[in-house]
């Protein structure tokens, strides 16, 4: 029993630290954790639209709103008319830049924590 209590408080720990240092990063770029999930959808679904994000993320439409309307305030995001029912949702060019610094960061967290794993 002893053993799982130990992995379960090591798991515990980086997850700690995993939230802090991403935490930190994302207070670089002054957006909230939800907020690059948002960023993260839109780039990998170009013209998606709010709709489509809270069914897929299945999160109220009025939360996605304010998502949205903060990701565009900050001008990381843009909505464009795809007809003349529906907008689409496309990054920026700073929206792509947060992305970019966003992956660029990972690769260090795992680092960070490869060694302790046999």
């Amino acid at each position: 029993m002893k053993t799982h209590e130990g992995a379960i408080y090591l798991i515990s720990s980086i997850n700690k630290e995993i939230d802090f240092l991403f935490s930190y990063l994302l207070s670089n770029l002054e957006i909230t954790k939800m907020e690059s999930v948002y960023l993260k959808l839109i780039y990998h679904n170009p013209g998606i639209s709010q709709y489509e994000i809270s069914k897929e993320t299945k999160i109220e439409r009025s939360l996605v709103t304010k998502y949205i309307t903060n990701l565009e305030d900050k001008g990381l995001i843009e909505k464009r008319k795809i007809d003349s029912r529906k907008k689409g949702l496309y990054l920026l060019k700073d929206g792509i830049l947060a992305i970019n610094y966003i992956d660029s960061f990972l690769p260090n967290i795992q680092d960070k924590f490869k060694d302790l794993f046999s």
